[in-house]
């Protein structure tokens, strides 16, 4: 089936991560900070405008797409999600032919990641897709040079990405970076619509530096002289350094503070409540990235917009409940602490008190340089207010081999549960289906919250609503 030959092909774009002993490059292309001096990796833009150009989409072909470019550390997919969903609705009201790409990371699945009018490519124009930027960009030649530069995975994601959706004829696209913003290998567009950052917090500080300011310096580096930038609140370092970086790139950039004022804009508060508390930043900062769109367009966004948006926007694997088996389970996808942070709180608020089992699912495939999962779990188990009586610790995604935890990680992570909080049983799960089986063994009316690894969360979401891959 083309369709998985070129799932196969597309694995093989993958490189393992960096040892974590390398040392720093000299190259200019290291993505570093200014006093920045530790990190170590490559630039993921380097390459992307010449292979693009390569299958015929200049400059001015990526900039016809009206790119909505979204950077930050919690909310991306959220937000993107909320602002497609607004401007659909919008285009609905008015009877207007506007066709979206939607384009977000991670995903188990890469079609899932490529969306047009919401919807997942379908499989055989993902594959027909693929291969024409496949043969495109001459990969399929075996008489191409060893020291030739191809791309790797995410940079073929998004090659893919942007040249279906010019393919395809759309209108406006939603991007979200992969994990930066300065040497994303998304930041490829020279003239976006307008540019945006969510949350901003510690996350993949091998690459991105090890101060907030470091990160914020990266994530701002979507911004582009004379386009308009949004941002939320932020810690008083991050927003200095937005701030400052807005000034020497000649954006105009304006900070949404007063999330509940800017949502009554548009809905009323009892259509508040029907939003859970942790996504108003999130739908707050799309309210205004699509208003601010469409008076670009000469078109203004309605209430009625909003509100059919809300109630139809659904971002799996975020603050997702759903009842399974005999059981509650409460996923979202928390890997790094400012989310995980979150995560415990949103499971405090929701889940049930009166419950007297509780069962934690989780996993974490980075690699120590990128994020420390004691950091992660100490946030994870110092938030949560109520005693997790179960732990459950998967050490693998059967769907694809790439995402496992390291071996003996497993056991560490057992060792520094029991150290720190009490708990009745600890299971090592050999993979996700192994851990929600277990889950429902132990845990009949209880509260199961999985979380961790994005991965974990959306092979999860799979079992349990029994939606296969």
């Amino acid at each position: 089936m083309a369709y998985q030959k070129a799932i196969g092909l597309l694995q093989q774009c993958r490189r393992p991560f960096p040892d974590s002993s390398a040392t720093l490059s000299s190259s200019p292309s290291v993505p570093k900070a200014p006093n920045a001096s530790t990190l170590k990796g490559s630039e993921p833009l380097l390459g992307m405008r010449d292979w693009l150009l390569t299958l015929g989409h200049d400059s001015e072909n990526i900039n016809r797409l009206n790119v909505i470019h979204v950077a930050g550390t919690k909310g991306k997919g959220s937000t993107c999600a909320y602002v497609d969903c607004f401007l659909r609705e919008h285009a609905k009201r008015n009877g207007l032919t506007r066709k979206i790409g939607l384009y977000t990371s991670p995903s188990l699945w890469p079609r899932n990641r490529i969306r047009i009018d919401s919807n997942p490519l379908p499989v055989d124009l993902f594959a027909r897709r693929f291969f024409e930027v496949y043969r495109g960009l001459s990969l399929n030649s075996d008489a191409l040079p060893t020291d030739t530069k191809t791309p790797g995975f995410l940079q073929m994601l998004a090659i893919l990405a942007f040249h279906t959706f010019i393919e395809e004829g759309v209108d406006v696209v939603i991007c979200e970076t992969h994990h930066g913003g300065q040497f994303d290998a998304t930041n490829f567009v020279d003239r976006p619509a307008i540019t945006a950052i969510t949350k901003i917090g510690m996350d993949h500080v091998e690459n991105l530096g090890r101060t907030l300011k470091h990160i914020a310096w990266h994530k701002s580096g979507i911004f582009k002289k004379g386009v308009l930038s949004l941002s939320v609140s932020q810690d008083q370092e991050v927003e200095s350094e937005i701030e400052r970086r807005a000034l020497e790139m000649g954006s105009s950039l304006q900070f949404i503070r007063d999330v509940k004022g800017t949502l009554l804009e548009f809905v009323k508060d009892v259509h508040i409540e029907d939003l859970p508390l942790e996504q108003l930043e999130n739908c707050a900062l799309a309210i205004q990235i699509a208003h601010r769109f469409l008076y670009l367009c000469d078109h203004s966004l309605d209430g009625q917009d909003v509100l059919a948006g809300i109630e139809k926007c659904r971002w799996p694997g975020r603050f997702d409940i759903i009842d399974y088996s005999g059981c509650t389970w409460y996923l979202d996808g928390a890997h790094n602490e400012t989310s995980m942070a979150v995560v415990a709180k949103w499971y405090n608020r929701v889940a049930s008190t009166s419950s007297s089992v509780r069962v934690l699912i989780f996993a974490h495939f980075s690699p120590k340089r990128t994020r420390d999962w004691k950091d992660i779990l100490k946030t994870l188990g110092n938030s949560l207010q109520m005693q997790i009586q179960h732990v459950i610790f998967v050490e693998k995604i059967e769907y694809d081999d790439h995402f496992a935890t390291p071996s003996g990680w497993p056991e560490e992570y057992a060792q520094f549960w029991r150290e720190h909080w009490p708990t009745k049983t600890i299971y090592m799960a050999h993979n996700v289906r192994n851990g929600i089986d277990h889950a429902k063994m132990i845990g009949i009316g209880g509260q199961i919250l999985v979380t961790g690894s994005l991965y974990l969360v959306e092979a999860a979401l799979g079992i349990v609503k029994n939606e296969p891959c």
